[in-house]
């Protein structure tokens, strides 16, 4: 099985603004030219479970956001996977951090609001969700490749504000 990965955004670093997209499955020839291949290297088991073609997608954040609206980011982009007819696999808010400490008292991310949920982290550097298509066979087509990194382009648009360009 083979990897396709693409990247936009600002390059190196940890707290840049960027996402990526992740196509895991049979890649064709021709698709190869949109990004970087790789071999995916697993347990001979696990590798015998893999039946479907998987995407992950995944942004990063330069500052901070509160919890809440990463989180709801996070569902837009779970929600759009779903209307694609993908099913999410695994998602996950990034980069967690707790703006109440005394480090942030005189920053902007001092004054998020604390989280709803059963943990002390009220903002995120970053999201990431992997989802499957569970019809069968693991060959992805130039039109499908296309139409993912087509939507990931447009809902950068929200995460960010702006388009950010291939890396």
């Amino acid at each position: 099985m083979k990897v396709l990965k693409m990247r936009f955004g600002t390059a190196g670093g940890e707290r840049v603004d960027a996402f990526g997209i992740r196509f895991y499955g049979d890649i064709d020839k021709k698709l190869e030219t949109l990004g970087s291949i790789s071999e995916m290297m697993s347990d001979a088991d696990a590798s015998a479970a893999v039946r479907h073609r998987k995407v992950t997608l995944w942004f990063t954040l330069q500052a901070l956001r509160p919890y809440k609206k990463v989180s709801d980011l996070l569902d837009a982009l779970t929600a759009l996977l779903k209307e694609r007819g993908y099913t999410i696999v695994v998602s996950s808010v990034d980069g967690l951090a707790d703006t109440t400490t005394p480090e942030y008292r005189d920053r902007p991310e001092g004054k998020f609001p604390p989280s709803d949920r059963m943990h002390l982290y009220n903002a995120s550097s970053g999201f990431s969700v992997t989802a499957e298509k569970t019809d069968p066979g693991l060959k992805y087509s130039p039109a499908e490749v296309e139409a993912v990194q087509k939507a990931a382009l447009r809902f950068s648009r929200i995460v960010y504000g702006r388009t950010l360009e291939k890396a």
